[in-house]
């Protein structure tokens, strides 16, 4: 009966050690996601600085190239990329890895999607 007993017992420690795994490996790989995401929302928040200052200069978004926002900002990275330039708004979107963050505006929010 003892034996039986400390049976159980190993059975369900290597039962519940097993479930914790689980749970700690997919918590760890949904780190590099989320920090996919962090970092594109990041990187559309810089870019929001440097094309208002550009249109600010010439009088609209609608010449706005990733090369000009780069002299502005020298820190942009190269996922950023310019969507429905026009004289009066924008559309800027950073993907990192599978992430994606993009912002319209002037005055949009920063939002987990591709521009539109």
């Amino acid at each position: 009966m003892l034996a039986l007993l400390i049976a159980v017992g190993v059975g369900a420690a290597v039962f519940f050690i097993g479930r914790t795994a689980d749970k700690t490996t997919s918590t760890l790989l949904a780190f590099p996601d989320q920090a996919a995401a962090a970092t594109a929302q990041a990187n559309v928040a810089a870019a929001l600085t440097a094309i208002q200052t550009y249109g600010a200069a010439n009088g609209g978004y609608a010449t706005a190239t990733t090369a000009g926002l780069a002299q502005i900002n020298a820190g942009l990275g190269t996922t950023i990329s310019l969507h429905d330039l026009t004289t009066t708004s924008y559309c800027v979107q950073s993907t990192v890895r599978s992430a994606t963050a993009s912002a319209t505006g002037p005055g949009g929010a920063i939002v987990d999607s591709p521009c539109p």
